[in-house]
């Protein structure tokens, strides 16, 4: 492997990005620092395109080229499905919930318990999505986010297990580099900062994906090479260029079978499928519920559209280029250090500082909003000022930085993790839909369903791991998923039916700020004369169909423009343009 060191002129660029994040951290940290509706959720002043693309950017964390490159030599394209599929979620969240997420007017998706919900499993709930959320969940995502970081540092820099740099090994010494850089950045400037340097880290990392693909591309000598190259390594050329995985018999565990559950399951069995967790915190921030909707939008379709081939075409030379390595997430690395020279190779490490710290900023902002707005000022720390809520913020970033960095040594697969979260919360996702349209549901439905997915998580993994166990395969992600589900959903609604539904008055005063509408709620609404009711209905129905099948064609469209198949692009953009335009008319009659 050639191997590249940072050249004077990396240093200047890297540099560069640094002070700019910090600068313009300090120019908002006064903005910011006014009061904790500044600080997370930027005063309700964003507009749709800040929004959109600062979730772009948060969801571009360093973790994901690398788990994308380490999918596809584990099992082909077909394989980046584990996120793809969230793409029918983001369409149904943008139609569906953000413009309600919006109305709600609260700080945190675990307020929402209480403004939804009554009585003390209420406020338990409420207490708990504080804790797991904010801090056991978050800290796993920040880990494996700062481990990818580490991983791409250390094979960079060419530094291994031996390597002592003041007194620490390479991987401690990371780390502490990347805690500091994000705890500072991230303490100043609260969501304003995150958002406004989202900004250009997203370009940023955009422009660094993109020139990593062309010149790894033409480094390897294209698409004939290419696949030569995976051939000779003993990949099968054919599944690994899928990106649908060929048909086989639905009755047993294969990729085909997989690529279902995927679309057909794990979209909306997840907690995330009404648009909660740190996206939500995003559509508090909008100006209002239309600059929410086209900022979801926005978002949906550029993180599943426009992100992944740069990152494909990479894990693709990987492959050609290394072959069959113990760890497949450090393929893209290896090819950075590779391929790229001084200049080309600053930018690139920028652009992959500019991808963790908004990722990182991202979750520490929320979890700190989390822990203080819904545990200290609920629970514990009540009626004192703004500016001490605002220090516990700041210190809450600290606290969840260091056992995110502590916790990223544990981390080793950052696919395991992702699975890991998709697991324990599947289930979830129809009780998040059924609540914001069902009046029926209470605190107890939500309690139930989080508690069986989380029991059968650890069965199933339990049972995963004995081979000797009867259907061993079914047991194993993404199958877990649809099993966990079909425990899960069944489980609340019986809980749902047999405890105390939701007080009337709670209900009313619930719909009169959030009228949600539909069928599910004409039990409140039938009396409450002059109400708006803009709940589900044709428009919304089409209005998603229009919008998954434009975000699917300009992902599939662009794919096999890359890859030649210039007929085949044609008819997928055109197919995608007709129902953009559909889509286009459809908002504008709202």
């Amino acid at each position: 492997m050639a191997g590249v060191h940072l050249a004077v002129l990396d240093i200047i660029i890297i540099l560069g990005y640094l002070v700019l994040c910090f600068g313009t951290g300090i120019i908002l940290s006064k903005r910011a620092t006014r009061s904790t509706e500044e600080y997370f959720v930027s005063g309700r002043s964003l507009p749709w395109w800040l929004i959109g693309t600062s979730m772009v950017a948060t969801t571009f964390a360093a973790d994901t080229p690398l788990v994308v490159s380490g999918l596809i030599a584990k099992g082909g394209i077909w394989q980046n499905w584990l996120w793809w599929q969230w793409g029918i979620g983001g369409i149904v969240a943008v139609f569906f919930f953000s413009h309600l997420w919006n109305r709600a007017r609260i700080t945190t998706d675990a307020e929402f318990v209480e403004l939804r919900y009554d009585g003390k499993p209420a406020a338990i709930l409420r207490g708990y999505r504080a804790v797991w959320f904010g801090v056991l969940q978050n800290v796993l995502i920040i880990a494996w986010v700062m481990k990818a970081m580490v991983k791409i540092m250390l094979v960079v820099t060419g530094w291994d297990e031996s390597k002592t740099i003041i007194g620490m090994d390479a991987e401690s010494f990371t780390v502490l580099m990347l805690f500091v850089v994000t705890v500072l950045y991230t303490t100043i400037s609260g969501l304003w900062g995150v958002v406004v340097t989202d900004l250009f880290q997203f370009v940023l990392a955009m422009i660094g994906c993109i020139a990593t693909a062309v010149i790894a591309f033409r480094s390897v000598g294209g698409w004939g090479p290419i696949r030569e190259g995976i051939a000779s390594h003993g990949f099968s050329v054919e599944e690994t260029m899928r990106i649908i995985p060929k048909f086989a018999a639905l009755t047993g565990a294969n990729p085909f079978t997989e690529f279902l559950i995927l679309i057909l399951v794990v979209w909306w069995a997840s907690y995330t499928i009404d648009g909660g967790g740190y996206l939500a915190q995003r559509l508090f921030a909008a100006k209002n519920e239309r600059h929410s909707v086209f900022g979801y939008l926005w978002f949906s379709i550029a993180h599943v559209a426009l992100r992944p081939w740069p990152w494909i075409v990479v894990g693709l030379c990987g492959m050609a280029l290394f072959g069959n390595i113990d760890d497949p997430e450090r393929l893209y690395p290896m090819i950075m250090r590779e391929v790229l020279r001084p200049g080309f190779f600053g930018l690139v490490l920028a652009s992959f500082f500019a991808a963790f710290m908004s990722t990182e900023s991202t979750q520490l902002n929320w979890g700190a909003s989390l822990v203080v707005n819904d545990f200290l000022r609920r629970f514990v720390w009540k009626g004192k000022s703004e500016r001490q809520y605002l220090l516990a913020g700041q210190a809450s970033v600290i606290v969840l930085s260091i056992m995110g960095a502590l916790a990223s040594f544990a981390v080793k697969d950052i696919a395991f993790a992702w699975k890991l979260i998709i697991s324990v919360t599947a289930g979830v996702g129809s009780v998040c839909i059924a609540r914001w349209y069902w009046w029926r549901v209470n605190a107890w439905s939500e309690i139930s369903a989080m508690a069986s997915a989380l029991v059968c998580t650890f069965v199933l993994g339990f049972l995963a791991r004995d081979s000797r166990t009867s259907g061993h395969a079914f047991v194993r992600f993404p199958y877990s998923v649809a099993v966990t589900v079909l425990v899960t959903t069944p489980a609340w609604i019986v809980v749902t039916l047999l405890t105390r539904p939701v007080a009337r008055e709670h209900l009313v005063r619930f719909y009169e700020r959030v009228h949600p509408g539909g069928r599910g709620w004409r039990v409140v609404s039938r009396d409450m004369p002059g109400t708006r009711d803009d709940g589900l209905g044709a428009r919304t129905l089409l209005k998603t169909v229009c919008g998954v099948i434009a975000l699917y064609f300009v992902l599939f469209g662009i794919g096999n423009l890359i890859m030649g198949k210039f007929a085949g692009a044609a008819v997928l953009l055109a197919t995608a343009f007709v129902s953009g335009l559909g889509l286009f008319v459809l908002m504008r009659k709202q």
